[in-house]
């Protein structure tokens, strides 16, 4: 750090002190010490707030405390709250929930945020959060799940919340945690103990082949942010997958034979009408586009015979696929609270 750093550090922390004092932040002895140690420091350093030259070289656009408060944002607290607020939060809540049953997400974001703006409750935290991971912001559900807790620090749904956000960022040991203190807070809750058991299952299995050895130098992919209904592949062992011979056989039947090509390229051009992933199209329930039949792609005669041959011939095979794509936790994600 250069001397000029260093002194505006110093101003910024002196600047700091003052603002307390003139805000009557601190007052009486605590006022009375504060003094005295910043003219200590003042000496000390060779830095003087009261100085105009130093003020007009060392005044830094944000004040400590804008700083600290963009770094780590204030926590929520309880507040008294009138009836007609309590009300008025609970119905901004109410029209979230039924948002978020329309998986209209973003704009129930919106109404959890304005009933939080009016009453600071921690379950407008912990639903605002079941929206936030639903767009695959978990990070952003990770926050919302600690809020809730600032408020009731029992409250297991928020830990759940939080376990759920972990564990779609492939943290698995912070989402164990969590899931951890859900199940300790509602010892009867099956839903935390199947995502509990689902977190050590995955991290007894050790580092995930993704994440260890990129192909092509891709990044490892804990999710598929934006894409609604997709699995979370970060878990899937693809090494073991690709290199069953069975696997491959129908890998080579499918680049080889003309009616599985056309049926590949009819499902891309399906697929490109309708918008692509992120093209502003309207998606269904499962998260597929509506303008796209999926059911005529799934019922393509060629499609569903090497379906059904490769089934038949590798039962054990199709058996690994569907356990890698099942995840418990997308089942048993708590809805948000009534």
């Amino acid at each position: 750090m250069s001397k000029d750093q260093q002194d505006r550090l110093s101003f910024a922390i002196l600047q700091h002190f003052d603002d307390l004092i003139s805000s009557k932040a601190v007052d009486g002895e605590a006022a009375e010490s504060m003094a005295v140690a910043a003219q200590c420091l003042t000496e000390a350093l060779g830095v003087d707030v009261k100085d105009p030259e130093h003020a007009s070289r060392l005044k830094v656009d944000q004040t400590l405390q804008d700083v600290f408060d963009g770094v780590f944002p204030p926590r929520p607290t309880k507040k008294a709250a009138t009836k007609d607020e309590e009300a008025k939060a609970n119905d901004l809540k109410d029209e979230g929930n039924d948002l978020m049953k329309q998986n209209k997400y973003e704009e129930a974001i919106e109404k959890y945020s304005e009933a939080i703006e009016v009453v600071p409750v921690a379950t407008y935290f912990c639903n605002r959060a079941a929206a936030y991971s639903k767009l695959a912001q978990h990070e952003s559900a990770v926050k919302d799940a600690e809020d809730a807790l600032v408020l009731d620090a029992g409250y297991s749904k928020a830990y759940a919340r939080m376990g759920f956000a972990y564990l779609n960022m492939n943290k698995l040991p912070e989402a164990e945690d969590a899931y951890s203190n859900a199940l300790r807070l509602d010892s009867g809750n099956q839903s935390y103990k199947d995502n509990l058991d689902a977190v050590k299952e995955k991290i007894s299995a050790g580092p995930n082949v993704m994440a260890q050895a990129p192909m092509g130098g891709m990044p490892a992919m804990p999710g598929m942010p934006g894409m609604p209904g997709m699995p979370n592949l970060a878990g899937m062992d693809f090494s073991q997958i690709l290199n069953n011979p069975a696997f491959m056989n129908m890998a080579q039947q499918f680049m080889t034979d003309p009616n599985m090509q056309q049926a590949f390229t009819s499902m891309a051009d399906q697929f490109m009408q309708g918008g692509g992933v992120g093209g502003g199209e309207t998606l269904g329930p499962s998260g597929v586009p509506e303008n796209i039949d999926i059911n005529a792609m799934l019922g393509n005669p060629a499609l569903r015979s090497m379906a059904e041959n490769f089934e038949a011939q590798n039962p054990q095979m199709m058996d690994q696929l569907r356990n890698q794509f099942r995840r418990p936790e997308d089942d048993t994600e708590p809805p948000p609270n009534p």
